[in-house]
C-alpha cells in the first residue's frame, strides 16, 4: 500500500509517496505564498494530483487536536479541519512528532525501545516515540519548547514567558545574533552569530555557549521525566553543519539524566513527509 506524505511548513510544503518499506519517490517540493488562503490552495492542489492514493497523512507545523490545526503561529492558520478542506480523510499530525516517528523508525533511533527527538528551528519542537507509537497524551504531547526554564524570561508566542524556545531555540539565537550589530545585508540573526563565533568575536562566542547551557537544561529536564534511550537531535540548525551544531549538540552529550546517545536526527528534509505517511499507515 503506497501512502501520500505532505510536510506543509512555513515556507514551503514538500509532499512524496511512501511504500510499506519506508521508501520515499515522487518527492515534490514548492515556495508557499504568505497567504494563509492560498497556502490551503497549494495543499488541496498536491493532493488532489494522487486521486488513486487512499491514505493520506498531513504533517503541519502546529497544534494539532482530532485532525484540526488549533493554531500555528508560522502557517497564520487556526481552527482547519484538514478533513472537510480536502475532501478525503487525513491523519494529520504536528511536524515535529512526524519528524520524531520517521526518526525512531527509520531514522537515528532505530532499535531503541524509546526514542526522544528534539528539533531545533525557529521554535524547538519534540516528540517522544515509545515501541514504535508515538506519545500522545491529550493531543499535543511534544510541545517541548514550551518548558518553562526562566520565569520572567522572554516572553512567547504562546502566552507564557521564559519558555525553552525562547532562550535556546533559532529565535533566541536570532535574537542574540541581532544584538551583535547591524548586517546591512539581511543574513539572519543566528548566521551572523555563527559567522561572529567563527571570527573568534568573545562576546559572541559567551553568548552561544550560553543558549548551548540553556539547551542542555530543558533536555536535561526532559530525560529526568522521561528517561530515553536514545536522544535525536533535529531541525535546520541541527541539520546545517557549523558552531551552533557543533555547541548544541556538545552540551547535550554532557547531560546528568541521560547516559544513553545523543545522535544528529538523518533523514533531514524527508522526515516530515515519512512520519506523515507512517502516521497514516501504521501497519
Amino acid at each position: 500500500m503506497t501512502t501520500l506524505g505532505v510536510d506543509l511548513g512555513a515556507t514551503h510544503l514538500r509532499a512524496g509517496l511512501v511504500d510499506r518499506a519506508g521508501r520515499l519517490s515522487g518527492v515534490t517540493r514548492q515556495a508557499l505564498p504568505p497567504d494563509p488562503t492560498a497556502r490551503l490552495d497549494a495543499l488541496r492542489s498536491v493532493v488532489a494530483a494522487h486521486p488513486e492514493v487512499s491514505a493520506v497523512g498531513l504533517a503541519v507545523a502546529g497544534t494539532v487536536r482530532d485532525g484540526v490545526l488549533t493554531w500555528s503561529a508560522n502557517l497564520g492558520l487556526s481552527g482547519v479541519d484538514f478533513a472537510a478542506e480536502l475532501g478525503r480523510p487525513v491523519t494529520v499530525l504536528n511536524d515535529a512528532r512526524a519528524a520524531g516517528l520517521a526518526e525512531a523508525r527509520l531514522g537515528a533511533g532505530t532499535g531503541a525501545a524509546t526514542v526522544l527527538l528534539v528539533t531545533v528551528g525557529t521554535g524547538l519542537g519534540g516528540a517522544v516515540v515509545t515501541g514504535g507509537r508515538l506519545l500522545e497524551g491529550a493531543g499535543h504531547a511534544g510541545e517541548v519548547g514550551h518548558l518553562v526554564l526562566e520565569a520572567g524570561g522572554p516572553p512567547c508566542r504562546c502566552g507564557n514567558s521564559g519558555c525553552w524556545e525562547q532562550l535556546a531555540g533559532g529565535v533566541a539565537l536570532n535574537r542574540t545574533g541581532a544584538a551583535l550589530g547591524p548586517a546591512g545585508d539581511g543574513t539572519p540573526g543566528a548566521a551572523r552569530l555563527a559567522a561572529a563565533v567563527v571570527a573568534g568575536q568573545p562576546r559572541a562566542v559567551a553568548a552561544l555557549e550560553q543558549h548551548a547551557r540553556q539547551f542542555a537544561r530543558g533536555l536535561d529536564s526532559l530525560c529526568a521525566v522521561l528517561a530515553p534511550h536514545t536522544v535525536v537531535l533535529g531541525g535546520g540548525l541541527i541539520a546545517r553543519s557549523g558552531p551552533i551544531r557543533d555547541a548544541y549538540l556538545a552540551a547535550a552529550r554532557t547531560l546528568r539524566w541521560h547516559t544513553g546517545a545523543v545522535l544528529p536526527a538523518q533523514l533531514g528534509d524527508d522526515a516530515g513527509v515519512l512520519g506523515a505517511a507512517l502516521a497514516a499507515n501504521p501497519c
